[in-house]
C-alpha cells in the first residue's frame, strides 16, 4: 500500500476503537502487568499509576509500555506524545511535570483526541494539556520546543519512520530526550511474509520493521545515547491480539501460518536517547 493508504487505514482502526469504546486490555501488555514487579521488570504500568487514569482512557489503551515511567520527567519540563490516544500517558506526563509544566498529546485520530480531551477533563489536568489532530510524520511544531518526546507503541504503525524521527529530533531542545515503547522483529524475516502483513497493515507487526534497522533510523535522524531499558517478548497469546490490534473487529487477522513464522521473533522495546547539545 502507499503511505497514504497505509495512514487513512490506521487512522480508521483506532478512530472506530475509539468510537466504541476499545476494548478491557491492551493489545500488547499482558494482563499481569498491573504487577509492581512485573511493572517494574518490563517497563509497564504499576498499581499506582493505573489509579490515576480515568476508565475511557484504560479502556482505549493499546500500549506495549510506559514511556512516563522511564525517563524521570520533571516539574516544568515541556512533552510531546506522538500517538497519544485516549491519554493515558498524557495524563501520566501530565501529572509529573506539574502546573508548571506542559504535555501536548499527538494523533491522527479525531475520535481518539476527543477520548483523550474527555479523560484530561476528568481528572481535571486541562490546564496543563493540549491535543493536536495530525500527523507525527509532518508535526507543525515549533523546532526546540520539547524537553521530551514520548511514544509507547505507534512508530510501528508509520509506513515513514524516519520523518517521525526527524521530527522528534526538531522540535527537541538540545540535550532533549526520547522516551519510546515500541514493536520490532529480532531478527530478519521472510520477505514475503513481510510483504503479507504490510498488504494489510496487520497490527502492529504491518510496519514493524528489525531491531538494526530500527536503530539506524533513530541515529541517522540524529540522536544518541540509545539505551534499551526493557525488552518483552511477545508470548503467543499476546502476538495473537497484537497482529489485530486495536482489535479483531477493526484489523484482519493475517494467516496463522505468517503468525507462527514470526513467533519468537516480536518484541515490545523500551529505550532512551538523547539529542546532543
Amino acid at each position: 500500500m502507499k503511505a497514504e493508504e497505509v495512514k487513512q487505514i490506521v487512522r480508521e482502526r483506532y478512530g472506530k476503537c475509539a468510537e466504541t469504546g476499545g476494548g478491557k486490555e491492551s493489545c500488547c501488555c499482558p494482563s499481569e502487568a498491573t504487577s509492581l514487579s512485573f511493572a517494574a521488570e518490563h517497563g509497564l504500568y504499576g498499581q499506582e499509576e493505573l489509579s490515576l487514569i480515568p476508565k475511557i482512557a484504560l479502556n482505549l489503551s493499546k500500549g506495549c509500555g510506559n514511556p512516563t515511567g522511564f525517563t524521570n520527567l520533571q516539574p516544568s519540563e515541556v512533552v510531546v506524545d506522538f500517538g497519544c490516544g485516549a491519554g493515558i500517558d498524557v495524563i501520566l506526563a501530565a501529572h509529573k511535570v506539574g502546573p508548571s509544566g506542559k504535555v501536548v498529546g499527538v494523533d491522527g485520530a479525531p475520535q481518539m483526541i476527543e477520548r483523550a480531551k474527555e479523560s484530561v477533563t476528568e481528572v481535571g489536568l486541562s490546564d496543563r494539556v493540549e491535543f493536536r489532530i495530525a500527523d507525527m510524520e509532518q508535526l507543525d511544531l515549533l523546532d526546540s520546543f520539547a524537553d521530551v518526546v514520548i511514544s509507547n507503541c505507534v512508530i510501528n504503525l508509520c509506513p515513514d519512520k524516519s520523518a517521525v524521527y526527524r521530527g522528534a529530533f526538531r522540535i527537541l531542545k538540545p540535550g532533549g530526550r526520547l522516551a519510546i515503547s515500541d514493536i520490532i522483529y529480532t531478527e530478519r524475516i521472510d520477505p514475503q511474509v513481510q510483504e503479507r502483513f504490510q498488504s494489510t497493515w496487520a497490527g502492529c507487526v504491518g510496519g514493524a520493521i528489525a531491531e538494526d534497522s530500527y536503530f539506524e533510523i533513530v541515529r541517522g535522524a540524529g540522536f544518541r545515547q540509545i539505551e534499551v531499558v526493557a525488552r518483552h517478548p511477545l508470548p503467543s497469546k499476546e502476538l495473537e491480539a497484537m497482529v489485530c490490534c486495536p482489535g479483531p473487529e477493526f484489523t484482519p487477522a493475517p494467516a496463522k501460518e505468517d503468525v507462527a513464522v514470526v513467533q519468537g521473533k516480536v518484541t515490545s522495546i523500551k529505550f532512551t536517547a538523547v539529542k546532543p547539545i
